[in-house]
Protein backbone atom coordinates (compact mmCIF):
# COMPACT_ATOMS: atom_id res chain seq x y z
CA UNK A 1 0.00 0.00 0.00
CA UNK A 2 1.22 3.74 -0.93
CA UNK A 3 0.33 6.15 1.34
CA UNK A 4 0.30 10.02 -0.36
CA UNK A 5 1.70 12.09 1.74
CA UNK A 6 0.56 16.12 0.90
CA UNK A 7 3.82 18.65 1.21
CA UNK A 8 3.03 20.67 4.45
CA UNK A 9 2.41 24.19 4.11
CA UNK A 10 4.44 26.41 4.48
CA UNK A 11 4.13 30.06 6.16
CA UNK A 12 6.38 32.86 5.35
CA UNK A 13 7.46 34.71 8.04
CA UNK A 14 8.00 38.30 8.55
CA UNK A 15 10.28 38.79 6.18
CA UNK A 16 8.35 38.47 3.31
CA UNK A 17 4.90 39.82 4.75
CA UNK A 18 4.45 43.12 2.12
CA UNK A 19 4.81 45.66 4.71
CA UNK A 20 6.95 48.28 5.97
CA UNK A 21 7.69 46.34 9.41
CA UNK A 22 10.80 48.46 10.11
CA UNK A 23 8.34 51.95 10.10
CA UNK A 24 5.71 49.89 11.93
CA UNK A 25 8.06 48.77 14.78
CA UNK A 26 9.21 51.93 14.73
CA UNK A 27 6.41 53.96 15.49
CA UNK A 28 5.34 50.95 18.06
CA UNK A 29 8.42 51.73 19.92
CA UNK A 30 8.20 55.81 19.38
CA UNK A 31 4.38 55.73 20.69
CA UNK A 32 5.38 53.47 23.91
CA UNK A 33 8.46 55.71 24.63
CA UNK A 34 5.86 58.54 24.76
CA UNK A 35 3.45 57.01 26.63
CA UNK A 36 6.01 55.95 29.36
CA UNK A 37 7.16 60.09 29.25
CA UNK A 38 3.40 60.99 29.64
CA UNK A 39 2.44 58.98 32.34
CA UNK A 40 5.60 60.01 34.31
CA UNK A 41 3.80 63.62 34.44
CA UNK A 42 0.61 62.82 34.86
CA UNK A 43 0.63 60.08 37.80
CA UNK A 44 2.97 61.86 39.97
CA UNK A 45 1.09 64.89 39.20
CA UNK A 46 -2.29 63.60 40.00
CA UNK A 47 -0.84 62.20 43.18
CA UNK A 48 0.83 65.09 44.59
CA UNK A 49 -2.62 67.15 43.96
CA UNK A 50 -4.35 64.33 45.55
CA UNK A 51 -7.23 64.21 42.66
CA UNK A 52 -7.34 65.29 39.09
CA UNK A 53 -8.54 69.43 39.78
CA UNK A 54 -5.28 71.68 39.16
CA UNK A 55 -5.28 74.63 41.38
CA UNK A 56 -6.50 76.99 38.18
CA UNK A 57 -8.81 75.88 35.41
CA UNK A 58 -5.97 76.39 32.99
CA UNK A 59 -4.11 73.50 35.06
CA UNK A 60 -6.85 71.45 34.96
CA UNK A 61 -7.74 72.12 31.13
CA UNK A 62 -4.22 71.54 30.16
CA UNK A 63 -3.74 68.32 32.44
CA UNK A 64 -7.52 66.90 29.78
CA UNK A 65 -5.19 68.01 27.09
CA UNK A 66 -2.61 65.78 27.78
CA UNK A 67 -4.86 62.61 29.50
CA UNK A 68 -6.77 63.37 25.66
CA UNK A 69 -3.79 62.74 23.88
CA UNK A 70 -2.33 60.10 26.19
CA UNK A 71 -5.36 57.57 25.19
CA UNK A 72 -5.25 59.00 22.07
CA UNK A 73 -1.46 57.63 21.76
CA UNK A 74 -2.38 54.67 23.47
CA UNK A 75 -5.49 53.52 20.73
CA UNK A 76 -2.93 54.46 18.08
CA UNK A 77 -0.31 51.93 19.51
CA UNK A 78 -2.86 49.07 19.99
CA UNK A 79 -3.97 50.04 16.39
CA UNK A 80 -0.63 49.49 14.98
CA UNK A 81 -0.25 46.99 16.88
CA UNK A 82 -3.18 44.91 15.33
CA UNK A 83 -1.79 45.95 11.92
CA UNK A 84 1.75 43.63 12.05
CA UNK A 85 1.26 40.31 10.96
CA UNK A 86 3.67 37.51 10.78
CA UNK A 87 2.77 35.82 7.70
CA UNK A 88 2.33 37.22 3.95
CA UNK A 89 -0.92 38.57 2.85
CA UNK A 90 -2.48 36.27 1.17
CA UNK A 91 -2.21 33.55 3.97
CA UNK A 92 -3.19 36.54 7.08
CA UNK A 93 -6.50 37.61 4.95
CA UNK A 94 -7.35 33.87 4.00
CA UNK A 95 -7.13 32.84 7.28
CA UNK A 96 -9.30 35.77 8.65
CA UNK A 97 -11.94 35.18 6.20
CA UNK A 98 -12.11 31.27 5.79
CA UNK A 99 -10.62 30.26 8.56
CA UNK A 100 -7.45 28.36 6.59
CA UNK A 101 -5.64 29.12 3.59
CA UNK A 102 -5.69 26.62 0.90
CA UNK A 103 -6.54 27.06 -2.74
CA UNK A 104 -10.35 25.62 -2.71
CA UNK A 105 -12.07 27.99 -5.17
CA UNK A 106 -12.94 31.08 -3.38
CA UNK A 107 -13.36 34.64 -4.17
CA UNK A 108 -9.29 35.52 -4.89
CA UNK A 109 -7.65 38.25 -2.90
CA UNK A 110 -7.02 41.84 -4.55
CA UNK A 111 -4.84 43.83 -2.61
CA UNK A 112 -4.03 44.26 1.39
CA UNK A 113 -3.95 48.11 2.20
CA UNK A 114 -1.75 48.87 5.51
CA UNK A 115 -1.83 52.74 6.38
CA UNK A 116 0.30 54.24 9.37
CA UNK A 117 -2.37 57.31 9.64
CA UNK A 118 -5.21 56.32 10.06
CA UNK A 119 -4.02 53.20 11.40
CA UNK A 120 -5.25 50.31 8.86
CA UNK A 121 -4.86 46.89 7.48
CA UNK A 122 -7.34 45.87 5.15
CA UNK A 123 -7.79 43.34 2.97
CA UNK A 124 -9.82 43.25 -0.15
CA UNK A 125 -11.30 40.42 -2.26
CA UNK A 126 -12.94 39.99 -5.66
CA UNK A 127 -16.18 39.47 -4.66
CA UNK A 128 -16.41 43.13 -2.44
CA UNK A 129 -15.74 41.41 0.90
CA UNK A 130 -13.34 43.59 2.97
CA UNK A 131 -12.25 42.74 6.44
CA UNK A 132 -10.12 45.48 8.07
CA UNK A 133 -7.56 43.98 11.18
CA UNK A 134 -7.80 47.41 13.20
CA UNK A 135 -11.09 47.42 15.74
CA UNK A 136 -13.58 49.81 13.97
CA UNK A 137 -13.80 52.20 17.01
CA UNK A 138 -9.49 52.97 17.18
CA UNK A 139 -9.23 55.61 14.56
CA UNK A 140 -12.66 57.29 15.43
CA UNK A 141 -11.88 57.36 18.91
CA UNK A 142 -8.49 58.40 18.03
CA UNK A 143 -10.02 61.50 16.06
CA UNK A 144 -12.36 62.10 18.76
CA UNK A 145 -9.66 62.89 21.56
CA UNK A 146 -7.69 65.03 19.74
CA UNK A 147 -9.93 66.99 18.86
CA UNK A 148 -10.67 67.34 22.44
CA UNK A 149 -7.30 67.89 23.63
CA UNK A 150 -6.86 70.67 20.71
CA UNK A 151 -10.21 72.15 22.26
CA UNK A 152 -8.97 71.75 25.84
CA UNK A 153 -5.84 73.05 24.90
CA UNK A 154 -6.71 76.37 22.99
CA UNK A 155 -9.59 77.11 26.11
CA UNK A 156 -6.51 76.88 28.78
CA UNK A 157 -4.38 79.10 26.67
CA UNK A 158 -6.90 81.73 26.55
CA UNK A 159 -7.76 81.21 30.34
CA UNK A 160 -3.95 81.30 31.32
CA UNK A 161 -3.71 84.75 28.82
CA UNK A 162 -6.56 86.15 30.59
CA UNK A 163 -5.06 85.52 34.38
CA UNK A 164 -1.75 86.88 32.91
CA UNK A 165 -3.80 90.05 31.77
CA UNK A 166 -5.59 90.13 34.86
CA UNK A 167 -2.38 90.14 36.85
CA UNK A 168 -0.37 92.56 34.95
CA UNK A 169 -3.74 95.18 35.15
CA UNK A 170 -3.64 94.98 39.24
Amino acid sequence: MHLISAAPETVQLATDTGQNGVAALGMIVLGVLVLIMLCAYLFPTFIARGGFAAPTLAGTLRDIAVVCVTVALALYVYGLMCCIRLENESYTCATERYGYSSGIARAQLERMQDSLFPVGSTCRWSDGYTHDFVPAFVNPAITVLLSLAVIAAGVALGHAGAARDAARRS
